[in-house]
């Protein structure tokens, strides 16, 4: 599918309203609700200096670390994760190296404070323990280039490697 949307457009973007309009369809109550999150983590995005690339474009989601069943922070997730079943199906999973400075990370339980509109408790991260700082990161960006794919593969199922990396 990636290598698709490579072959004609060059890179992908995703569009906010394709985004808005999908999540509406599905569930207005839950979009009305996270929007103003989402307008929130783009400003963020602006603020480090990753202007938005175009009016329509809407962040794109990836984890930096995945966190297994087991809690051990992963640099991909073990598709044998129950999780998984049957919910991807028919999905890709990529595996990307993007330059940090394309990147704005976040952290999964904190984002939840600003979807929910809570008062975020300050991080004080020279507290913890570099193995927790890991955890739940997530990543925005704005776009991905082919050659941002270090590996693509079916979300479940048998993997097969279809990258453009070795």
């Amino acid at each position: 599918m990636m290598s698709a949307v490579f072959d004609e457009y060059g890179s992908y973007t995703s569009s906010w309203s394709a985004v808005c309009a999908k999540s509406i369809a599905e569930d207005g109550d839950w979009w009305n609700e996270l929007s103003s999150a989402y307008q929130w983590v783009m400003s963020e995005m602006g603020h480090k200096g990753m202007p938005r690339p175009d009016p329509d474009a809407a962040p794109l989601w990836a984890w930096v670390r995945w966190v297994d069943s087991k809690g051990r922070a992963r640099t991909r997730p073990d598709r044998r994760y129950p999780g998984f079943r049957n919910q991807y199906d028919g999905l890709e999973l990529l595996h990307l190296q993007v330059d940090e400075n394309r990147v704005l990370c976040t952290d999964f339980d904190q984002y939840h404070c600003v979807i929910n509109r809570w008062p975020c408790a300050p991080l004080d991260a020279d507290r913890w323990p570099p193995a927790e700082c890991d955890r739940w990161i997530q990543a925005c960006l704005w776009t991905v280039t082919p050659e941002d794919v270090f590996d693509v593969r079916r979300a479940c199922g048998k993997p097969d490697t279809i990258g453009n990396h070795g």
